[in-house]
């Protein structure tokens, strides 16, 4: 990775991208530093993955014009002043940051505009993805001389499309950069299990797995999920008092150096044993997962993976006496997602759901809706897999309470649901194994150094007390 010459790949990129949406300036706007409070104390700053994918610089207030012609682009940047180099310190000159994109033309970042009016002028279409900060969408307002209420349905479908097939395959440099990242999130999770156990707190498990990646000076690929409230898909509550008995669910990941993301789920009892039901429940999602690792291939879409899955789920949950009567027919009436009631997985990359704010262009195919049915509606990734595609295989099964009571009162699957059974499984919470998986030409290989999985391997992590 270090010897790669990436400033050549990121040329290579520009002109691949501008061949496929042949004609017009392809505009690459870069994240502004976002104010957390008031302006001069920001949050952590994190580039545009797109800026990132094609330009390689991970600083505030770029952009890049690349025009039709091969090897024709621009880099627009801010000029040096004083105060910055008093506040924060001396930083790459424009040329530098050039130099590090493959661009040999720079330019004053005052000036993007007037090279866009020209543009367009001269009878080129401006080609701009769809922001998804506010910041640059008033930025595309002003320099496009449009109403901010134009400047989304303004973005170009066919750049949108292109993007999404160019940065959908990973190239063995992408790999190695989120296997890279593994070996930090490896760390973070083994961590985790070591430090959970009764009478601490989930901060102190977040804590500590975010001061691993910082002590690697990474970013992390989004805000780590640490609860023993795991039945809440996003909890991003860290105030729980650790008991015995209960289970504690970590999604957590590190970038890699080049902000590739990875993103791994690992759930683990606090006493450092499962209890017997836990066993049962875990293994069920354990199998699910393999199970579904085992279906991806090229060709395959990963719709069907989902539905194979749920029917392992199902099958898992009617052998504990939880669900009955036939595990297809329950997983085609929607019956399963009381306790499945997400996908299986995303892509992955340089966005931990990778290029998602260009909707649902990466994970359907052209004209393919998402279905209406609970919990198949929030299923990300449908479409038929390709050798080079990253995606997560992440399983579980959740017991929400406030869900159980509606569905129960409604009279919801009552021919799939053995309600009465599900009592005892009220304060269970949730459990949830995830992977970042690789298709390749002949299957799927699981990224990573091989973080505990197993019942006896999570165990063994935890010390075995």
């Amino acid at each position: 990775m270090k010897n790669a010459n990436w400033s050549e790949i990121y040329r290579e990129r520009r002109n691949k991208i501008r061949e496929a949406v042949g004609g017009g300036v392809l505009l690459w706007l870069g994240h502004d530093l976002q104010p957390r409070n008031y302006r001069d104390n920001t949050y952590p700053f994190r580039q545009s993955s797109h800026f990132l994918y094609y330009a390689g610089i991970s600083a505030p207030y770029l952009a890049v014009l690349s025009y039709p012609d091969p090897d024709y682009d621009v880099l627009f940047a801010p000029p040096a002043h004083i105060d910055d180099i008093v506040w924060m310190g001396a930083a790459p000159t424009r040329v530098e940051l050039a130099q590090q994109a493959g661009i040999d033309t720079v330019e004053e970042i005052g000036r993007l505009g007037a090279y866009l009016t020209r543009a367009r002028s001269q009878g080129l279409h401006v080609h701009y993805l769809p922001p998804y900060q506010a910041s640059s969408l008033f930025r595309l307002a002003e320099l496009l001389v449009i109403d901010p209420t134009d400047v989304i349905p303004g973005a170009s479908e066919r750049l949108a499309e292109e993007v999404v097939k160019q940065r959908s395959v990973k190239s063995d440099l992408e790999v190695a950069e989120i296997e890279e990242a593994l070996q930090v999130t490896n760390r973070m999770h083994r961590a985790a299990m070591t430090a959970a156990r009764p009478g601490t707190h989930e901060y102190r498990i977040a804590g500590c797995i975010q001061g691993i990646a910082f002590s690697e000076n990474r970013q992390q690929s989004y805000n780590p999920i640490v609860t023993v409230r795991g039945e809440a898909l996003h909890n991003h509550s860290y105030d729980n008092r650790l008991e015995d008995g209960q289970l504690l669910l970590n999604d957590s990941g590190a970038e890699s150096p080049g902000h590739y993301a990875s993103d791994i789920t690992r759930t683990f009892p606090v006493s450092g044993r499962f209890s017997q039901a836990q066993t049962e429940v875990y293994e069920t999602v354990l199998r699910a997962q393999s199970s579904a690792i085992q279906q991806i291939k090229p060709g395959v879409p990963y719709r069907e993976v989902h539905l194979h899955t749920s029917r392992v789920v199902a099958e898992g949950l009617r052998a504990m006496g939880l669900m009955r009567g036939d595990p297809a027919g329950a997983v085609d009436a929607g019956a399963h997602a009381l306790f499945f009631p997400h996908g299986l997985g995303h892509m992955l990359g340089l966005d931990v759901h990778d290029m998602e704010d260009l909707g649902d262009i990466v994970g359907y195919p052209k004209g393919e809706k998402r279905s209406p049915q609970f919990g198949l509606n929030f299923l990300r990734l449908a479409r038929p897999l390709e050798a080079g595609f990253v995606l997560t295989v992440e399983p579980g099964i959740y017991f929400i309470p406030a869900l159980i009571d509606r569905w129960r009162s409604e009279g919801l699957h009552l021919d799939f649901i053995n309600y009465d059974r599900l009592e005892p499984f009220r304060s269970f919470g949730g459990i949830r194994i995830e992977d970042d998986v690789l298709v390749t030409a002949g299957g799927a290989r699981v990224l990573g150094p091989g973080i505990p999985r197993t019942v006896a391997e999570v165990e063994e992590a935890m010390g075995n007390r």
